[in-house]
């Protein structure tokens, strides 16, 4: 029921050797204990959401955090962050570069007919 709990039963000397009392010993719990883990997957959830809408951290801090929180080499999250940032505007560029096209194709198109 307990962890580290072990009970010994105290003898006397008396005829049939009775038990005269117990005697409890435990291990200390550890200060950082978590008693109330929701499952790491949750507690997971948690962190990061709580690292996501910290006001106090930069956005390097807050990447670092991160990284920590999910066990991976620390600068990971900056280069995926950085890089899905790129990518967000190259493809803004060329969906502008779309759009002008489009735009020059029908100014020329409303011209011949």
């Amino acid at each position: 029921m307990f962890r580290g709990l072990t009970i010994r039963k105290k003898y006397g000397k008396g005829r049939g050797k009775p038990v005269i009392g117990y005697t409890f010993a435990w291990k200390p719990e550890k200060k950082d204990a978590n008693d109330f883990s929701q499952g790491q997957l949750q507690d997971e959830r948690q962190k990061l959401f709580n690292i996501q809408h910290n006001g106090e951290l930069t956005e390097q801090e807050k990447w670092r955090a991160i990284d920590k929180v999910k066990g991976l080499t620390l600068g990971s999250t900056e280069k995926q962050a950085l890089a899905d940032k790129q990518a967000e505007h190259d493809k803004k560029i060329r969906d502008q570069a779309r759009q002008e096209a489009l735009a020059e194709l029908l100014k020329g198109f409303g011209n011949h007919a």
